[in-house]
């Protein structure tokens, strides 16, 4: 109601300079018929600038400012007309160019728009809204170009939120939307500068590791497991599957299936840990599986 309310009035206000401006162009344009013009050249010079004005307000003014912006054009206008009738020329000159440097100004205020708007949906096509992270767009991306693992010496983690639905379940999606945001935090803050992390899935996370031997790899997936206990919230868990020895791979792809595998083996794990608990006063804890 109220988005129409607005376009009413917009419409309102574009009629009344559509009237003016027809009812400027008669006045000046009766001097003409009148013969009453002593300079005709710069007459008509001006005139056919406010024709010009004309069509920037039909094809560009009216578009893409505001009315404050149209008020402003309008008084600016009223008074070039006044001053063109009266045929104060070096007055309409300088109207001219103040008009041309408020163009310059008004195009430059675009351009840099448009630029921030690019860049805006540049970075929203390859980064996740949620956690601010690469999205699985730009991970696809990565896979082609990080393709051949021996070259860039590559691990993979695949990180994945343990028992997210139950949480969304029990404590509803705001909840579950404060876990997703944590584990990005968390992941986010133990990996080096030239890792790569995307959020892939709704809980789902991939990390391409750059130049990173067996050693390295699991010293990182470490760290994040004893992040992952300082946590606050006692609920809050996250099954991991990473591979490394990326010499015995053809692919990244294949590199993140396997460590895909492995989370889910790993995440079936706790599963099945958390079953024997509620069960039994006793469990067994089992190293993750990874190769």
């Amino acid at each position: 109601m109220e988005l129409s309310k607005k376009k009413n009035r917009s419409n309102f206000f574009i009629k009344i300079i559509y009237f003016l401006l027809f009812l400027f162009f008669l006045i000046i344009l009766s001097k003409i018929i009148q013969n009453k013009v002593t300079d005709q050249v710069n007459y008509l010079f001006g005139l056919a600038h406010f024709v010009f004005l004309i069509l920037t307000f039909q094809y560009i003014i009216k578009d893409f400012y505001d009315q404050k912006t149209l008020t402003v054009w309008m008084i600016q206008l009223s008074g070039y007309v006044l001053f063109l009738f009266l045929e104060y020329h070096t007055i309409v000159k300088i109207y001219i160019i103040i008009q041309m440097l408020i163009g310059l100004l008004l195009n430059y205020r675009q351009i840099n728009l448009f630029k921030n708007k690019n860049e805006k949906i540049k970075y929203l096509s390859f980064h996740d809204e949620m956690t601010g992270l690469h999205n699985r767009r730009y991970f696809e991306n990565i896979l082609a170009e990080f393709n051949d693992p021996v070259e860039h010496n590559l691990s993979v983690i695949i990180a994945d939120i343990n028992d997210l639905k139950i949480i969304n379940d029990s404590h509803g999606h705001k909840k579950g939307d404060h876990y997703i945001k944590s584990a990005a935090k968390l992941l986010k803050s133990e990996l080096r500068q030239k890792d790569i992390i995307s959020r892939i899935g709704g809980d789902e996370f991939a990390i391409i590791l750059p130049d990173t031997d067996r050693k390295t790899c699991k010293q990182i997936v470490k760290r994040l497991k004893e992040k992952i206990k300082e946590h606050p919230e006692n609920n809050f868990s996250i099954a991991f599957g990473y591979v490394h020895h990326s010499h015995q791979y053809d692919s990244l792809e294949e590199m993140v299936n396997n460590a895909d595998k492995n989370m889910y083996y790993n995440k079936n794990k706790f599963k099945a840990k958390k079953s024997i608990i509620r069960n039994s006063s006793y469990h067994v804890l089992e190293p993750d599986i990874h190769y």
